[in-house]
C-alpha cells in the first residue's frame, strides 16, 4: 500500500481540503478532505455507494444528481488506499475527482434541481471551481503537501 511522504492542506478562501503526495508519485485529495471541504462536516455512517458498484460518495448518488453524474466522474471515482504518514490506513481520491464533482453541482444549479440542504455544497463547490480554473491542479496540490520543494531537487 502506498504511503503518504507528504501531506499539507489545500486553501480556496476560508475552505481547506487535506491532499497528499505518495510514494509511488500518486497524488491524492483525502477523503476525509474531500468531504469536509466540500461541507459536508459529519462524516457518512458507513459509506454509501451506486448499487452498481460505483465508488461515489453518498452525497452524489441521490436521484436529482443522477442525470448529471457522467461515466468519465465514475471512473474518477475509484477510491485509493494509501497510508498517510503517521501510517493510519486512508484512502483519497485523484485530484480530478474534485473537479468533476464541482462540475456536476454547477451542472445542477444551472438546471435548477439542487435542494436546499445541497446548496451549501454547491456554493463551496463553485468558490473551489473558480480557483481551479485559475490554477494547475497539480502545482497547488504539491504546494499544498509541501512536496515542490521536494520535486524541484
Amino acid at each position: 500500500m502506498p504511503r503518504a511522504t507528504h501531506q499539507g492542506l489545500l486553501r480556496f478562501g476560508d475552505i481547506e481540503i487535506e491532499v497528499a503526495v505518495l510514494d509511488d508519485g500518486q497524488r491524492v485529495i483525502t477523503h476525509r478532505g474531500f468531504m469536509i471541504g466540500l461541507g459536508r462536516i459529519r462524516p457518512p455512517k458507513g459509506r454509501q455507494y451506486y448499487r452498481n458498484g460505483a465508488n461515489l460518495p453518498g452525497f452524489l448518488t441521490v436521484k436529482n444528481l443522477k442525470p448529471f453524474i457522467s461515466d468519465d466522474l465514475v471512473k474518477t471515482a475509484g477510491q485509493i488506499n494509501f497510508r498517510t504518514i503517521q501510517g493510519i490506513k486512508a484512502f483519497g481520491y485523484t485530484p480530478n475527482f474534485l473537479r468533476k464533482v464541482c462540475e456536476v453541482f454547477a451542472r445542477a444549479r444551472a438546471a435548477g434541481v439542487l435542494k436546499a440542504t445541497q446548496r451549501t455544497i454547491a456554493n463551496r463547490a463553485g468558490i473551489v471551481a473558480k480557483q481551479l480554473e485559475l490554477a494547475d491542479m497539480m502545482r497547488l496540490l504539491d504546494e499544498a503537501a509541501g512536496y515542490h520543494e521536494t520535486r524541484e531537487t
